[in-house]
Protein backbone atom coordinates (compact mmCIF):
# COMPACT_ATOMS: atom_id res chain seq x y z
CA UNK A 1 0.00 0.00 0.00
CA UNK A 2 1.48 3.60 -0.63
CA UNK A 3 2.38 5.87 1.88
CA UNK A 4 1.78 9.54 2.10
CA UNK A 5 4.64 10.88 3.77
CA UNK A 6 6.64 12.99 1.11
CA UNK A 7 9.88 11.53 -0.32
CA UNK A 8 12.49 13.42 1.40
CA UNK A 9 10.91 14.79 4.21
CA UNK A 10 12.77 15.61 6.99
CA UNK A 11 10.63 14.74 10.58
CA UNK A 12 11.35 18.12 13.15
CA UNK A 13 11.47 15.92 16.08
CA UNK A 14 11.34 12.16 16.71
CA UNK A 15 7.61 10.30 17.74
CA UNK A 16 7.75 6.73 18.54
CA UNK A 17 4.91 4.01 18.04
CA UNK A 18 3.83 0.76 19.52
CA UNK A 19 5.87 -2.15 18.62
CA UNK A 20 3.05 -5.03 18.68
CA UNK A 21 3.84 -9.04 18.20
CA UNK A 22 2.88 -10.85 15.66
CA UNK A 23 0.49 -12.93 17.74
CA UNK A 24 -1.25 -9.99 18.85
CA UNK A 25 -5.41 -10.24 17.59
CA UNK A 26 -6.13 -6.95 18.76
CA UNK A 27 -7.51 -4.66 21.77
CA UNK A 28 -10.49 -3.76 23.31
CA UNK A 29 -10.73 -1.04 25.19
CA UNK A 30 -14.18 -0.09 27.76
CA UNK A 31 -14.96 2.95 29.42
CA UNK A 32 -16.86 1.88 32.61
CA UNK A 33 -18.21 5.46 34.09
CA UNK A 34 -20.15 6.42 37.42
CA UNK A 35 -22.20 9.40 36.53
CA UNK A 36 -23.03 11.75 39.36
CA UNK A 37 -23.22 15.18 41.01
CA UNK A 38 -20.75 14.67 43.67
CA UNK A 39 -22.07 11.63 46.59
CA UNK A 40 -20.45 9.08 49.08
CA UNK A 41 -22.88 6.36 47.22
CA UNK A 42 -20.77 7.38 43.93
CA UNK A 43 -17.38 6.88 45.62
CA UNK A 44 -18.66 3.98 46.67
CA UNK A 45 -19.96 2.19 43.07
CA UNK A 46 -16.51 3.42 41.61
CA UNK A 47 -14.65 1.58 44.68
CA UNK A 48 -16.98 -1.58 43.42
CA UNK A 49 -15.97 -1.12 39.86
CA UNK A 50 -12.44 -1.23 40.75
CA UNK A 51 -12.45 -4.15 43.24
CA UNK A 52 -14.04 -6.29 39.77
CA UNK A 53 -11.03 -5.13 37.82
CA UNK A 54 -9.05 -7.86 40.28
CA UNK A 55 -11.52 -10.80 39.45
CA UNK A 56 -11.38 -13.49 36.83
CA UNK A 57 -10.73 -11.99 33.19
CA UNK A 58 -9.86 -8.58 34.48
CA UNK A 59 -8.50 -5.87 32.45
CA UNK A 60 -4.55 -6.23 31.75
CA UNK A 61 -4.68 -2.32 32.73
CA UNK A 62 -6.72 0.27 33.51
CA UNK A 63 -6.74 4.00 34.28
CA UNK A 64 -9.09 6.51 36.07
CA UNK A 65 -10.23 9.84 33.87
CA UNK A 66 -12.71 12.46 35.23
CA UNK A 67 -14.19 14.84 33.74
CA UNK A 68 -17.43 17.26 34.31
CA UNK A 69 -19.75 17.04 31.61
CA UNK A 70 -21.76 20.89 30.02
CA UNK A 71 -24.77 19.28 32.16
CA UNK A 72 -22.32 20.05 35.16
CA UNK A 73 -22.29 15.88 36.20
CA UNK A 74 -18.90 14.57 37.14
CA UNK A 75 -18.01 11.06 35.02
CA UNK A 76 -15.38 9.21 36.84
CA UNK A 77 -14.53 6.77 34.16
CA UNK A 78 -12.40 3.60 33.79
CA UNK A 79 -10.35 3.36 30.99
CA UNK A 80 -9.97 -0.58 30.87
CA UNK A 81 -7.77 -2.49 28.44
CA UNK A 82 -7.86 -6.43 27.04
CA UNK A 83 -5.63 -8.34 24.75
CA UNK A 84 -8.29 -11.69 24.65
CA UNK A 85 -11.35 -10.30 23.50
CA UNK A 86 -12.75 -13.60 24.87
CA UNK A 87 -11.62 -12.29 28.61
CA UNK A 88 -13.42 -9.36 27.96
CA UNK A 89 -16.74 -10.96 26.87
CA UNK A 90 -16.54 -13.39 29.62
CA UNK A 91 -15.75 -10.48 32.20
CA UNK A 92 -18.16 -8.17 30.74
CA UNK A 93 -20.95 -11.07 31.44
CA UNK A 94 -20.05 -11.40 34.69
CA UNK A 95 -20.10 -7.53 35.20
CA UNK A 96 -23.49 -5.96 33.72
CA UNK A 97 -24.06 -2.79 34.10
CA UNK A 98 -26.54 -2.74 36.83
CA UNK A 99 -24.54 -4.85 39.07
CA UNK A 100 -22.56 -1.92 39.79
CA UNK A 101 -25.12 -0.18 41.97
CA UNK A 102 -28.57 -0.84 44.02
CA UNK A 103 -31.39 -0.49 42.37
CA UNK A 104 -32.88 2.39 44.05
CA UNK A 105 -29.64 4.70 43.41
CA UNK A 106 -29.99 4.77 39.44
CA UNK A 107 -33.92 4.58 39.09
CA UNK A 108 -35.15 7.88 38.08
CA UNK A 109 -34.32 10.55 39.68
CA UNK A 110 -31.41 8.70 41.72
CA UNK A 111 -28.17 10.06 42.54
CA UNK A 112 -26.07 7.65 40.38
CA UNK A 113 -25.68 7.29 36.76
CA UNK A 114 -23.84 4.17 34.87
CA UNK A 115 -22.48 4.29 31.16
CA UNK A 116 -20.12 2.12 29.99
CA UNK A 117 -18.61 2.71 25.95
CA UNK A 118 -16.77 -0.60 24.30
CA UNK A 119 -14.70 -0.59 21.02
CA UNK A 120 -12.71 -3.56 19.46
CA UNK A 121 -9.93 -3.41 16.93
CA UNK A 122 -7.77 -5.60 14.96
CA UNK A 123 -3.99 -4.25 14.91
CA UNK A 124 -4.41 -2.47 11.12
CA UNK A 125 -7.44 -0.85 13.02
CA UNK A 126 -5.51 1.27 15.26
CA UNK A 127 -2.31 3.58 16.01
CA UNK A 128 -0.41 5.26 18.29
CA UNK A 129 1.85 8.08 18.45
CA UNK A 130 4.10 9.50 21.93
CA UNK A 131 6.32 12.12 21.95
CA UNK A 132 8.44 10.11 24.12
CA UNK A 133 10.54 6.66 23.88
CA UNK A 134 9.33 5.31 27.44
CA UNK A 135 5.58 6.08 27.41
CA UNK A 136 3.81 3.51 30.09
CA UNK A 137 -0.03 5.69 29.88
CA UNK A 138 -2.37 3.09 27.99
CA UNK A 139 -1.54 0.26 25.74
CA UNK A 140 2.17 1.11 26.55
CA UNK A 141 1.82 -0.41 29.79
CA UNK A 142 1.68 -3.61 27.42
CA UNK A 143 4.35 -2.95 24.56
CA UNK A 144 7.53 -1.31 23.86
CA UNK A 145 7.32 1.54 21.81
CA UNK A 146 9.97 2.25 18.66
CA UNK A 147 10.85 5.47 16.46
CA UNK A 148 8.46 5.92 13.94
CA UNK A 149 9.25 8.23 10.61
CA UNK A 150 5.19 8.83 9.82
CA UNK A 151 4.43 11.80 11.65
CA UNK A 152 4.08 15.46 11.56
CA UNK A 153 2.67 15.65 8.45
CA UNK A 154 -1.10 15.44 6.61
CA UNK A 155 -2.21 11.99 6.34
CA UNK A 156 0.68 10.66 8.70
CA UNK A 157 -1.96 9.69 11.28
CA UNK A 158 -3.78 7.25 8.05
CA UNK A 159 -0.07 6.00 7.59
CA UNK A 160 -0.12 4.65 10.69
CA UNK A 161 -3.12 2.58 10.52
CA UNK A 162 -2.48 -0.60 7.77
CA UNK A 163 -6.07 -0.73 7.01
CA UNK A 164 -6.76 2.88 6.32
CA UNK A 165 -4.18 3.83 3.53
CA UNK A 166 -5.29 3.90 -0.09
CA UNK A 167 -8.49 5.82 1.50
CA UNK A 168 -9.46 2.38 3.59
CA UNK A 169 -11.89 2.72 6.71
CA UNK A 170 -14.50 4.64 5.03
CA UNK A 171 -17.24 5.01 7.81
CA UNK A 172 -20.45 3.71 7.48
CA UNK A 173 -22.68 6.43 8.28
CA UNK A 174 -21.53 9.90 6.80
CA UNK A 175 -24.20 12.33 8.95
CA UNK A 176 -26.03 12.46 12.24
CA UNK A 177 -28.42 14.54 14.04
CA UNK A 178 -28.67 14.40 17.81
CA UNK A 179 -32.24 14.25 19.10
CA UNK A 180 -33.88 13.85 22.94
CA UNK A 181 -33.70 10.55 24.58
CA UNK A 182 -36.08 9.76 27.86
CA UNK A 183 -33.19 8.39 29.69
CA UNK A 184 -33.96 9.04 33.05
CA UNK A 185 -33.89 5.90 35.17
CA UNK A 186 -33.83 3.71 31.75
CA UNK A 187 -31.11 0.97 30.73
CA UNK A 188 -30.50 1.74 27.60
CA UNK A 189 -28.70 -0.05 25.42
CA UNK A 190 -27.64 1.64 21.89
CA UNK A 191 -26.22 0.03 18.41
CA UNK A 192 -23.96 2.18 16.74
CA UNK A 193 -22.44 1.92 13.10
CA UNK A 194 -19.12 0.37 11.59
CA UNK A 195 -15.74 2.15 11.47
CA UNK A 196 -16.82 5.33 13.59
CA UNK A 197 -13.37 6.89 14.80
CA UNK A 198 -12.11 6.90 18.75
CA UNK A 199 -8.94 9.19 19.72
CA UNK A 200 -7.38 9.20 23.04
CA UNK A 201 -4.86 11.69 23.85
CA UNK A 202 -2.86 12.75 26.75
CA UNK A 203 -1.33 16.08 27.96
CA UNK A 204 1.39 16.14 31.03
CA UNK A 205 3.95 19.23 31.73
CA UNK A 206 4.43 19.06 35.92
CA UNK A 207 7.77 17.07 35.06
CA UNK A 208 8.50 19.91 32.64
CA UNK A 209 11.66 22.57 32.99
CA UNK A 210 9.98 25.75 34.57
CA UNK A 211 10.53 27.67 31.51
CA UNK A 212 8.50 24.97 29.41
CA UNK A 213 6.07 24.50 31.59
CA UNK A 214 5.49 27.77 31.93
CA UNK A 215 4.89 28.34 27.85
CA UNK A 216 2.70 25.10 27.64
CA UNK A 217 0.50 26.62 30.39
CA UNK A 218 0.08 30.13 28.99
CA UNK A 219 0.77 29.30 25.27
CA UNK A 220 -0.55 26.11 24.28
CA UNK A 221 -3.31 24.50 27.05
CA UNK A 222 -5.00 27.46 26.35
CA UNK A 223 -5.55 26.95 22.69
CA UNK A 224 -6.20 23.15 23.19
CA UNK A 225 -8.94 23.55 25.46
CA UNK A 226 -10.58 25.75 23.31
CA UNK A 227 -10.47 23.11 20.40
CA UNK A 228 -11.86 20.31 22.27
CA UNK A 229 -14.46 23.40 23.87
CA UNK A 230 -15.52 23.32 19.97
CA UNK A 231 -15.60 20.24 19.59
CA UNK A 232 -18.30 19.82 22.49
CA UNK A 233 -20.31 22.46 21.22
CA UNK A 234 -20.09 21.91 17.24
CA UNK A 235 -20.63 17.93 17.07
CA UNK A 236 -22.76 19.04 13.45
CA UNK A 237 -19.79 20.63 11.86
CA UNK A 238 -16.99 18.52 13.03
CA UNK A 239 -18.45 15.21 13.42
CA UNK A 240 -16.96 14.64 16.49
CA UNK A 241 -19.81 13.13 18.74
CA UNK A 242 -18.48 13.05 21.65
CA UNK A 243 -15.71 14.52 23.68
CA UNK A 244 -13.94 15.50 26.58
CA UNK A 245 -10.52 17.01 28.35
CA UNK A 246 -10.70 14.70 31.73
CA UNK A 247 -7.93 14.82 34.68
CA UNK A 248 -6.07 11.44 35.34
CA UNK A 249 -6.16 10.72 38.68
CA UNK A 250 -4.86 7.30 37.81
CA UNK A 251 -2.51 6.91 35.61
CA UNK A 252 0.51 4.07 35.00
CA UNK A 253 2.46 7.18 33.72
CA UNK A 254 3.30 9.88 36.06
CA UNK A 255 4.04 12.23 32.83
CA UNK A 256 -0.04 12.05 32.43
CA UNK A 257 -2.02 14.48 33.53
CA UNK A 258 -4.95 15.02 31.40
CA UNK A 259 -6.10 13.18 28.48
CA UNK A 260 -8.80 13.90 25.61
CA UNK A 261 -12.05 11.14 25.18
CA UNK A 262 -13.38 11.58 21.72
CA UNK A 263 -15.62 9.97 19.19
CA UNK A 264 -15.93 11.10 15.85
CA UNK A 265 -17.93 9.58 13.10
CA UNK A 266 -15.30 8.54 10.75
CA UNK A 267 -11.57 8.41 10.72
CA UNK A 268 -12.05 11.08 7.94
CA UNK A 269 -14.02 13.56 9.86
CA UNK A 270 -10.89 13.32 12.65
CA UNK A 271 -8.31 13.74 9.40
CA UNK A 272 -10.69 17.00 8.74
CA UNK A 273 -10.70 18.33 11.75
CA UNK A 274 -6.82 18.14 12.23
CA UNK A 275 -5.90 18.82 8.92
CA UNK A 276 -8.14 22.05 8.09
CA UNK A 277 -10.28 23.94 11.25
CA UNK A 278 -9.16 26.46 12.17
CA UNK A 279 -9.24 25.63 16.28
CA UNK A 280 -6.82 22.53 15.51
CA UNK A 281 -4.38 24.46 13.04
CA UNK A 282 -4.36 26.76 15.79
CA UNK A 283 -3.18 24.19 18.02
CA UNK A 284 -0.67 23.07 15.21
CA UNK A 285 0.83 26.19 15.76
CA UNK A 286 0.72 26.66 19.22
CA UNK A 287 2.62 23.14 19.60
CA UNK A 288 4.61 23.99 16.96
CA UNK A 289 6.35 27.14 18.27
CA UNK A 290 6.57 25.10 21.61
CA UNK A 291 8.80 22.67 19.43
CA UNK A 292 10.84 25.17 18.00
CA UNK A 293 11.77 27.16 21.13
CA UNK A 294 12.68 24.06 23.32
CA UNK A 295 13.94 21.62 20.88
CA UNK A 296 15.73 18.92 20.98
CA UNK A 297 15.26 18.46 24.70
CA UNK A 298 11.20 18.79 24.59
CA UNK A 299 9.63 17.21 27.67
CA UNK A 300 5.90 18.18 27.50
CA UNK A 301 4.26 14.51 26.94
CA UNK A 302 1.99 14.25 24.01
CA UNK A 303 0.42 11.42 21.88
CA UNK A 304 -2.68 9.58 21.46
CA UNK A 305 -3.99 6.24 20.51
CA UNK A 306 -6.87 6.20 17.69
CA UNK A 307 -8.84 3.21 16.81
CA UNK A 308 -11.09 2.68 14.04
CA UNK A 309 -13.75 -0.28 15.53
CA UNK A 310 -14.54 -2.44 11.95
CA UNK A 311 -18.24 -3.76 13.83
CA UNK A 312 -20.53 -1.65 15.04
CA UNK A 313 -20.90 -1.39 18.92
CA UNK A 314 -23.23 -1.47 21.73
CA UNK A 315 -23.00 0.89 24.12
CA UNK A 316 -25.21 0.91 27.28
CA UNK A 317 -26.45 4.27 29.95
CA UNK A 318 -28.11 3.37 32.81
CA UNK A 319 -30.18 6.50 34.34
CA UNK A 320 -28.00 9.13 32.61
CA UNK A 321 -28.73 12.36 31.16
CA UNK A 322 -30.07 12.74 27.79
CA UNK A 323 -26.80 14.23 26.54
CA UNK A 324 -24.37 11.34 27.89
CA UNK A 325 -21.54 10.15 25.05
CA UNK A 326 -23.51 8.77 22.45
CA UNK A 327 -27.17 8.48 23.10
CA UNK A 328 -28.25 11.43 21.71
CA UNK A 329 -27.57 10.53 18.47
CA UNK A 330 -28.17 6.34 18.30
CA UNK A 331 -30.81 6.19 21.29
CA UNK A 332 -34.31 5.55 21.39
CA UNK A 333 -36.19 8.69 20.46
CA UNK A 334 -38.11 10.44 23.79
CA UNK A 335 -41.36 9.67 24.05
Amino acid sequence: MAKIRPAGFENPYPAYSLRLPEQAAGVTLRQLAVQHRGSAEARRVLARMLDGFGGAHAPVTYEHATHVDRRGYTNDVLLAYWLDAGAEKAWSAAHPLGSWADPGLTAAGGPIGLWTEVLWAPPDHFETSYSYDSPSWGLASQFPAALNVCHSYPGSMRDRIAAAEDGGLAGEVASVQAGPVDSAGRHLVVATPRNLCFIRSPQGWRHCPDDERAWFEERVLPVYREGVGYLTEHPDETGCLSACLAELPVSNDERVQTTTLAWFLSLSHLEQWAHSHPTHLAIYKSAGELIARFAPEINVTLGHEVYVPPEGGLMEYLNCHDQTGLLPYFGPPGV
